[in-house]
């Protein structure tokens, strides 16, 4: 007679004893996976670290070649004596992309007149929805910001940053800055940046993807351009379209809203990363220094309610 513990005798789960099971696995999988989310998101955002590092320590290399001053961020007016295009901004091929090798170029076709900028790699942000870049140089970092045109001549003059008395909107709001500036580890070279402009070339099997403006922070106070009170006027990134390019609200970031459009320079929502109002001025953005350490700074730390 076969003994007990014999495979014929084992006695079979009861379905208490699976149910009970599955309800383990179930509850292990709950605790689980926010915790995977949580760390996917935070290697997330040490990639957006990395990148927005190389793009500022690339910037700073041009600045040596260039007698300490940083790329200039000059509109469509600016024509590049290299190529004929139009624009002369730092995240242009002529500029920037001397720098930041392989890279993707496909904001705009060969065709245009506006000048092609780079896109893809070390621009881009994994918490950044199609994004292409991700990036933005401070105004007061360029070398030239805005200009005086002379249409007799088809020339203009470049000023620096906040040196344009016709301009009220950015006229001794700040100070321009070159690479030895003695407070270089307070001074911010980059930020992450809204994508407003779409681009003309799919990258990476994606039909359209998107493309900062050339910088951030040349409008009101201080507290304003990272949010604080009234935060930035509502029609700041409806104006800031760069000669062919047309900022389209269909961008994942504006969610199809011209009526509500962003109140700080810095999306906050990418880190943590957030599906629901992008524009909420909460979380945390990445932001690299002049003196080319960055760090991951909430909303709340770069202003107060006064």
């Amino acid at each position: 007679m076969p003994a007990r513990g014999n495979a014929a005798f084992r006695r079979a789960f009861t379905l208490i004893e699976l149910l009970v099971v599955i309800a383990i696995i179930a509850l292990l999988i709950g605790i689980l996976l926010p915790a995977i989310g949580r760390a996917r998101d935070t290697a997330k955002g040490l990639v957006c670290q990395t990148n927005i590092r190389q793009v500022a320590q690339a910037t700073q290399v041009y600045a040596v070649d260039f007698r300490g001053r940083f790329p200039t961020i000059l509109g469509p007016l600016a024509i590049d004596p290299e190529n004929g295009k139009q624009n002369m901004v730092w995240h242009d091929v002529n500029r920037i992309g001397r720098y930041l090798p392989e890279t993707a170029f496909q904001n705009v076709r060969s065709t245009s007149t506006t000048n092609p900028t780079v896109g893809g790699g070390v621009m881009r942000c994994p918490n950044h929805p199609d994004g292409a870049r991700s990036y933005a140089m401070n105004s007061w970092a360029a070398s030239a910001a805005e200009y005086v045109p002379n249409f007799q001549t088809g020339t203009i003059r470049p000023i620096r940053p906040g040196q344009l008395a016709s301009n009220p909107a950015t006229y001794r709001n700040g100070t321009p800055f070159n690479d030895d500036t003695g407070r270089a580890s307070e001074l911010i070279l980059f930020g992450e940046a809204w994508a407003p402009f779409r681009s003309e070339i799919p990258l990476d099997g994606i039909d359209v993807t998107w493309f900062t403006q050339g910088s951030i922070g040349s409008n009101q106070l201080p507290g304003r351009r990272f949010g604080a009170g009234d935060g930035l006027p509502s029609n700041l990134f409806l104006g800031s379209g760069i000669a062919n390019w047309t900022i389209s609200p269909t961008s994942p970031e504006l969610q199809g809203n011209t009526a509500l459009m962003p109140t700080s320079y810095l999306p906050y929502y990418r880190h943590p990363s957030r599906g629901g109002d992008f524009r909420e001025i909460s979380g945390t953005a990445n932001i690299a220094f002049a003196d080319g350490h960055v760090e991951n700074i909430s909303a709340r730390d770069l202003f107060n309610e006064t």
